[in-house]
């Protein structure tokens, strides 16, 4: 588009001033009567230009001064650049953004202001372009004569990229001259095109930097205090789901290392064809490791193994695509894809949280809540970067924000997952020890606690005995009173047994209707008392039950430790006295001599 000024000045070259210079009651010439039609033109649409200067007194430079909204805009045709002398015979719109932003895919955009300096010495102060990933930036300032007086060419497509300062964008000095100056600006991008667009002094610049670098520095300290803490405990536990929030916790300070500007400044400096993919790369695998963590922790290959086909599928494809649009050289559509992919990652975060509290499942109760604030702060980041909704600083913080509240509730919800596994984990090893019928050790924990006992006996020489108790006639009990009295008298017999031992001495129920007692630092005679009591107790216990109350008695084997190889040994002497029990007609403990000679003593 033609400036208007400069299709009226052809226009006139084109006039007969001659022959208006003959007409009758005109006294100048023809080159007079020119200039005095242009300056009339150019005070007509100078009144425009000089509203909108910015005049630099010196209250206004007590703070920065943002520019956005005093802009004159023009956007270049596409695939037709323009350079700085057409783009001044241009016409600039006038813009009413604070901040301007033409999102995602925009053309090459120049920005116009004029400045008025009022004092007798040159200003140095910084313009500050709030965006770390534009691809080429372009400053121009023109005195009053049209001349350059500045130039200056940054972006992260230039090595070194110069003024590119972290979080901040790209920090420039802009000399102004004293009286009127043009300024110039030519800004491109892939990415989204979002300028906010301040100037100020040096000394405002660094205390900018020092507070962004305090805050920043608090954000990483956390997430990698947090990441540090979580794959600790996985290499302690061995717990994968540690890991995977740790790596998720990675790709977080990655990828805002990435678009802010930090990876630029201090990791990659040399290297724009990583800046220029970067971005969008940790984007999409922060979206990849987050549905991972998440389809982990909330065991979807337990309650929703099709939804978790869904998510890996949705993963793979996600960097399958990405990988083809950079092979291709379609960035600006690797940039919606980009997008498109955390916006769908979000939303499943907050729906899997939802399935998983639908399906019964506690552990989406602290993850649905992170899920919606990571969900809220990215919508507001992404809708405001890619101009869908006004940007303000906060909006342009609101991910970090969320990111920092999602992390703190993603770790209390892994705590109350891990600790829910392991109290789970405690109760199956215990119900695997535990007799389910009659609350007793079973088999297999009895061996365990009586391995200790053993070896302690034989290594102090202490006396150690055996009792093993058989019911009598368990099946007519069954047959009689069913399978439930069978199960009252074995659980009435175990409570017996329970009140009868002491504390040191390790009971269980061997199987069936048979019991085993290890009783340590007691000698054979105590241990034939001790079986008698219960057989007495046993005998006079008789569970009701259909009102029939079965005669319950039982038969008993003790053994004492002597020159045994080993404690099955043991055990076998003690089976072997129970069996001589039944044959000498139950309900009796064996050997009786033994028990004759304790009630003599």
């Amino acid at each position: 588009m033609i400036d208007r000024s400069v299709v009226f000045s052809r226009w006139m070259q084109c006039l007969p001033w001659q022959a208006w210079s003959r007409l009758p009651g005109v006294r100048v010439g023809p080159q007079r009567l020119r200039m005095f039609l242009l300056m009339l033109l150019l005070c007509c649409l100078g009144r425009g230009a000089l509203a909108d200067t910015l005049v630099l007194r010196d209250a206004m430079l007590q703070a920065p001064i943002p520019l956005g909204d005093r802009m004159g805009v023009l956007v270049e045709a596409q695939g037709r650049p323009l350079s700085l002398q057409q783009a001044r015979l241009s016409a600039f719109e006038p813009s009413t953004q604070p901040v301007l932003s033409f999102g995602l895919g925009a053309r090459p955009v120049w920005l116009r202001l004029f400045i008025e300096n009022p004092q007798s010495q040159a200003l140095n102060l910084q313009l500050q372009v709030g965006t770390t990933w534009l691809d080429r930036l372009e400053i121009y300032v023109l005195d009053s004569a049209g001349q350059v007086r500045h130039h200056a060419l940054s972006g992260d497509e230039e090595v070194p990229a110069q003024g590119l300062k972290p979080v901040q964008g790209f920090v420039l000095p802009l000399p102004l001259e004293p009286g009127r100056s043009e300024l110039y600006l030519r800004l491109a991008s892939n990415d989204p095109l979002l300028l906010p667009l301040t100037l100020m002094s040096a000394e405002q610049a660094q205390r900018i930097e020092r507070e962004l670098s305090y805050g920043y520095g608090f954000l990483y300290g956390f997430l990698l205090a947090l990441c540090a803490y979580n794959l600790m405990i996985f290499f302690g536990l061995r717990e994968r789901s540690y890991l995977l929030y740790g790596l998720y916790l990675l790709s977080i300070i990655g990828v805002n290392m990435a678009y802010t500007g930090h990876g630029y400044a201090w990791l990659w400096p040399d290297s724009p064809l990583i800046q220029r993919h970067i971005i969008l790369t940790l984007m999409v695998v922060f979206g990849c490791s987050g549905l991972v963590f998440a389809a982990r922790f909330l065991a979807l290959a337990e309650h929703a193994p099709r939804v978790l086909l869904g998510v890996r599928w949705l993963c793979a494809l996600g960097l399958l695509s990405l990988a083809i649009l950079y092979l291709a050289g379609l960035h600006v559509a690797a940039t919606y894809l980009a997008f498109a992919f955390v916006s769908v990652f979000t939303v499943l975060m907050v729906a899997l949280g939802v399935l998983t509290l639908r399906r019964g499942r506690q552990a989406g109760r602290y993850f649905l809540g992170a899920a919606v604030c990571g969900m809220v702060g990215t919508a507001i980041t992404a809708l405001s970067v890619c101009g869908l909704m006004p940007y303000r600083d906060w909006t342009l913080h609101a991910l970090e924000l969320g990111i920092v509240i999602e992390a703190t509730l993603l770790v209390l919800a892994l705590a109350h997952w891990v600790r829910d596994q392991q109290r789970a984990a405690l109760r199956a090893e215990q119900l695997s020890r535990l007799d389910p019928l009659t609350g007793l050790r079973n088999r297999r924990a009895f061996w365990e606690l009586a391995e200790s006992v053993w070896s302690t006996a034989l290594r102090n020489a202490r006396p150690l005995s055996v009792v093993m108790l058989d019911l009598d006639h368990f099946k007519r009990i069954n047959e009689h009173g069913g399978h439930q009295a069978g199960d009252q008298a074995l659980m009435q017999v175990a409570e017996v047994l329970s009140q009868e031992r002491r504390s040191g001495d390790v009971l269980a129920r061997w199987g069936g209707e048979e019991f085993m007692l290890l009783l340590p630092e007691t000698a054979l005679e105590q241990a034939c008392a001790l079986a008698e009591r219960i057989r007495v107790a046993i005998e006079g216990k008789r569970p009701l039950l259909n009102n029939v109350k079965p005669f319950v008695t039982c038969s008993l084997g003790v053994a004492e430790l002597q020159d045994h190889a080993s404690l099955e040994a043991l055990i076998h002497v003690a089976d072997e006295r129970l069996r001589q029990a039944k044959k000498l007609g139950r309900n009796r403990v064996e050997p009786p001599a033994v028990l004759s000679q304790a009630k003599d003593s």
